[in-house]
């Protein structure tokens, strides 16, 4: 089939399929939304990585790391007013999983779109053929673009993306959208000739019918700035589609000049930023200038993982041939949906397409970040939209053989619905055992912790939002002073400066330069700085005072219960008072285990003391440490087991003693 003017297809949710198309999508929509809704992160559940700082900022209504993401942040401020139920965290991921869904309903819309060119429905033949006698329900069409939607949707890459505060989705979204659009501006055409009134045919003004598409790449644009990468594949099918004649129309200046000021209308958005800079980025460096402003918008410091590879990245093609077919299962019905593009010379379709797919691809092989996966999004939509259409061409094939149509039909649906069925089983437990609470219930521990006043805490970035967003959003101790240093040396001034104006420090990992300074002990998961050697054991204290070591003795030790949210058995934490009585020359290590009535070993966490933080080398003769071990196990009986051993001797044994039993219910 040729692409002449008088070939051009009507759009097929036109007229008698409008119906099945919008209750097609809608479907979509629903089932993807409750399949993202059962895998939901139900909390915050991450520390290193942006989803904890989105949950965070879109809040506060702060600055994001750039390029500042206003609209992202508009909208999820937007979902945690909205939505009725969970904490904070839980409605802006909510928000990922809205537009993922979204996503997956316009991804329907666009192959069905461009399927609908491909069955041949004539605008020249609208007045001819009455809407009554239009087909209610096409097969290919719809089949195919489910297909292509559902693999798609089920895909671990973006389906994990839909189930926390991220800007995938929304960018996704944007990104099908702006193909929708341009594939429905080709089936509409640019009419330099608009209808009587100075109208063009949809009612817009001349050549209005571009503005949309103007908008959505100027919103697109606010959100994420990859969504340029598509703008190549979009000039050269806008040029591939002008009818002739159309750049020397009387117009075409009026229609461009308001064509680019719609364009640049979204990015006023970005204004958000001066407005809100005296809340400032998490790790406040944004600054509220207008080379501070220019720095965050252009996401300037990213060239570094173009032009170099900091993270040491190495990737070849077995790479990016694993990550699709994780992604598809079958990499085959998006080379029959290729293929299927050609035969019916769909070249249009395939500029379209094809170069979006080939720019960000071409841009991934050279972007060398340690996430890389989540910027393949937009070329697995292209391939899910080639997918749905040799799905729809095979369909299409059949009913050219009348006796295979049902039997072919049916088996081909079989077929992907197995394939569909297999990422669903193999996606579907991964997810869920990732989102847990585990991240939520660490925040909550260590501000549940007896922390006294004018108490200082020192961490790295995430540590200190996932504190911050407690702080800020259930209000859980905000007279608690949270100190971000990544690097190790700013740790080690910022404590030494916290110690000097009196205040109690804690850190939340190990410090190298610390032991060798201060006295270090365990409270909680926190790890408590002490200017001075500790030498009085704290009350209540179950006593043992029972040598364990040639060095070392064991005074006595706590039982408690950190927070737990969730399924599954609470942790138990046992926190036991170390005291040297000489110098310790070896480092050695613990072996914390639970025993059940049979003697077996339930539950064991090996360490180096005091959250691998306080070698025995570092001990002071006489102090007491405080170390603190987390076991989890099921309901029932259990003997506390506690072995010390040499790791540098081949883990040789040193001294071992048993608790009294107790009961975890």
């Amino acid at each position: 089939m040729g692409e002449s003017a008088k070939e051009s297809s009507l759009h097929p949710c036109s007229l008698a399929p409008l119906l099945p198309c919008l209750l097609t999508a809608g479907g979509l929509f629903i089932a993807s939304f409750l399949l993202y809704l059962s895998t939901l992160a139900p909390s915050v559940v991450t520390i290193f990585d942006d989803s904890l700082e989105f949950q965070l900022v879109t809040y506060q209504l702060g600055i994001a790391h750039p390029t500042g993401y206003p609209l992202y942040t508009l909208l999820g401020k937007l979902f945690t007013l909205i939505v009725p139920a969970g904490n904070i965290a839980y409605r802006v991921n909510l928000m990922s999983a809205f537009f993922g869904a979204a996503t997956v309903a316009v991804v329907y819309l666009l192959i069905a779109q461009i399927v609908g060119r491909l069955e041949g429905w004539k605008v020249g033949r609208l007045k001819e053929i009455p809407s009554s006698n239009l087909p209610f329900f096409q097969p290919s069409l719809h089949l195919g673009g489910l297909t292509g939607a559902l693999l798609f949707a089920v895909g671990p890459v973006f389906w994990q993306q839909a189930t926390i505060a991220e800007v995938y989705t929304l960018n996704a979204f944007l990104v099908a959208l702006l193909l929708l659009v341009a594939v429905i501006l080709m089936e509409i055409g640019p009419h330099p000739n608009p209808l009587p009134g100075g109208e063009g045919t949809l009612g817009w003004p001349k050549g209005g019918e571009g503005l949309w598409l103007a908008f959505v790449a100027g919103l697109a644009l606010t959100h994420h700035r990859t969504s340029l990468l598509l703008w190549p594949a979009l000039a050269v099918f806008l040029f591939l589609n002008q009818k002739s004649g159309f750049w020397k129309h009387k117009g075409f200046v009026k229609t461009m000049a308001l064509t680019l000021l719609v364009g640049l209308a979204p990015l006023l958005l970005y204004l958000y930023l001066p407005l809100r800079g005296h809340i400032g980025s998490l790790d406040g460096t944004y600054q509220n200038t207008w080379a501070g402003f220019w720095q965050q918008v252009s996401a300037s410091g990213y060239g570094v993982f173009v032009f170099a590879n900091p993270f040491g990245q190495a990737r070849d093609a077995a790479f990016y041939w694993s990550l699709f077919t994780r992604q598809f299962y079958t990499l085959v019905p998006g080379f029959v949906g290729l293929i299927y593009l050609v035969w019916r010379r769909q070249y249009k379709i395939l500029a379209l397409t094809g170069i979006a797919f080939l720019t960000y691809f071409t841009f991934n092989l050279f972007y060398n970040v340690s996430d890389i996966e989540v910027f393949f999004i937009p070329p697995f939509l292209v391939w899910a939209v080639w997918s749905g259409v040799g799905v729809s061409g095979l369909i299409r094939s059949t009913f050219n053989v009348q006796r295979l149509t049902l039997a072919t039909t049916a088996f081909i649906l079989v077929i992907f619905l197995w394939i569909i069925f297999q990422l669903i089983q193999s996606n579907l437990p991964l997810l869920a055992a990732r989102n847990t609470w585990q991240v939520h219930d660490y925040g909550l521990d260590m501000l549940q912790q007896p922390l006294p006043q004018n108490t200082a805490i020192v961490g790295i970035l995430g540590e200190m939002t996932l504190l911050r967003y407690f702080q800020q959003t259930e209000n859980r101790r905000p007279d608690l002073e949270t100190i971000v240093a990544d690097a190790e040396g700013d740790r080690l001034a910022a404590v030494e400066r916290l110690l000097a104006e009196g205040k109690a420090v804690y850190l939340t990992r190990e410090l190298p330069g610390a032991p060798d300074r201060w006295s270090l002990g365990a409270l909680g998961p926190l790890i408590q700085v002490n200017p001075q050697p500790v030498t009085v054991p704290p009350q209540p204290l179950i006593a043992v005072h029972q040598p364990v070591t040639p060095e070392i003795s064991l005074l006595g030790y706590q039982l408690s219960r950190p927070p737990h949210t969730g399924d599954g058995p609470a942790p138990l934490r046992l926190t036991l008072f170390w005291q040297a009585a000489i110098p310790v020359t070896a480092n050695l290590k613990v072996s914390a285990r639970l025993l059940n009535p049979a003697g077996e070993v339930t539950a064991a966490v090996d360490a180096v003391p005091v959250h691998f933080a306080y070698p025995t080398t570092a001990w002071r003769p006489g102090e007491i440490v405080a170390d603190g071990y987390d076991l989890t196990a099921p309901p029932g009986s259990y003997t506390p087991l506690l072995i010390w051993y040499d790791p540098a001797q081949n883990a040789v044994e040193v001294g071992r003693i048993e608790l009294k039993p107790i009961r975890i219910d």
